[in-house]
């Protein structure tokens, strides 16, 4: 569904409104509704989750509907509907899988699992976004039938769970510290996915290439994370990250460097929703408000960063290094 949705938003963004609008408006009105909004959505779910009335599995399924739904709405009307279509469905999915990978005692690698396709559905919806809109529409309403029914499925086989309204944890010690940590790491990856290009990265074989080399990454840190720690797992890769930035120009150093250095996502989604119990919404949705300010600041900036990558990759690993050790002591 994750791959579906966000192929639907980059098909219309890149293609439909592209034409209807000015293009750097749209991206920019379209990014602040798909991910800013996130955060005050995610703060609402957990509010009705906490009130305890009905299972807790059920209002994250309900904003994941939503979000099929108006994300659909929005590929033929505006980038503010589809933002926000995009927005209920990632923090449905988002408290989703939070929730499973709590439940199932993955440790993380759930939520490596959901972030990753995201990337791939960006890639292909932008790469068909001239296509006719009716196919990829009718092909796209579905696939997501399919997929939604498979979900409302095994939703059916689970026992009804109940939750309480959370208690606040930021007077714990350590708390804020590692929620800024964890923040500030968000902002800097967003701002280095969006400043650094590669010189080779041209044509479709190779954009594909470099897409999946990232998707694959962030799936690779939540199951590294389970396995070796979130500690040693942040300061291989984004150590290694930062020497590979420095050859990015390089083939295989540029897709090494993209695989490390998204390795982190699902770390800091985890760490923060350890940090965070009870309240799945808000530490997803301030992750996502992180990206959006990362965009923001490279997308209206004039001025270009020399290394970015290289020094992003460093200073993440000292605050994703420091977050987890906050946790830890916790």
């Amino acid at each position: 569904m994750h791959c579906m949705i966000d192929f639907l938003c980059a098909f219309a963004v890149f293609g439909t409104f592209r034409y209807r609008y000015d293009p750097f408006r749209v991206y920019l009105y379209y990014s602040f509704f798909a991910f800013a909004v996130q955060m005050p959505l995610g703060i609402l779910l957990d509010r009705i989750i906490g009130e305890g009335r009905i299972s807790r599995d059920l209002p994250p399924f309900w904003f994941t509907t939503a979000g099929i739904l108006v994300t659909l709405l929005g590929t033929v009307t505006n980038p503010v509907i589809l933002g926000i279509g995009n927005a209920l469905f990632h923090t449905g999915g988002g408290v989703t899988s939070i929730q499973e990978d709590d439940r199932t005692g993955l440790r993380g690698r759930g939520l490596g699992v959901f972030v990753a396709p995201g990337a791939i559905g960006l890639f292909l919806g932008g790469q068909i976004s001239n296509a006719g809109k009716g196919i990829v529409l009718g092909g796209s309403i579905l696939v997501l039938a399919a997929l939604w029914i498979t979900l409302y499925r095994a939703m059916q086989g689970s026992e009804p769970e109940y939750a309480s309204m959370p208690e606040l944890v930021f007077e714990r010690k350590g708390v804020i510290p590692a929620v800024l940590a964890c923040f500030a790491v968000v902002v800097i990856r967003s701002a280095v996915g969006t400043a650094v290009s590669f010189s080779w990265k041209n044509g479709f074989a190779l954009g594909f290439l470099a897409t999946v080399m990232l998707a694959v990454g962030k799936s690779a840190g939540g199951f590294a994370g389970a396995r070796f720690g979130i500690r040693r797992t942040a300061l291989v890769s984004l150590l290694g990250a930062a020497v590979c930035y420095c050859f990015k120009d390089i083939l295989p150093f540029g897709l090494a460097a993209l695989f490390l250095f998204n390795m982190s996502m699902p770390l800091t989604l985890y760490l923060l929703a350890k940090r965070m119990p009870g309240m799945p919404g808000l530490a997803f949705g301030l992750l996502t408000f992180a990206l959006y300010l990362g965009f923001v600041l490279i997308y209206t900036s004039p001025v270009s960063v020399p290394l970015i990558g290289p020094i992003g990759s460093l200073v993440s690993a000292g605050l994703l290094a420091y977050a987890a050790g906050e946790s830890d002591a916790g």
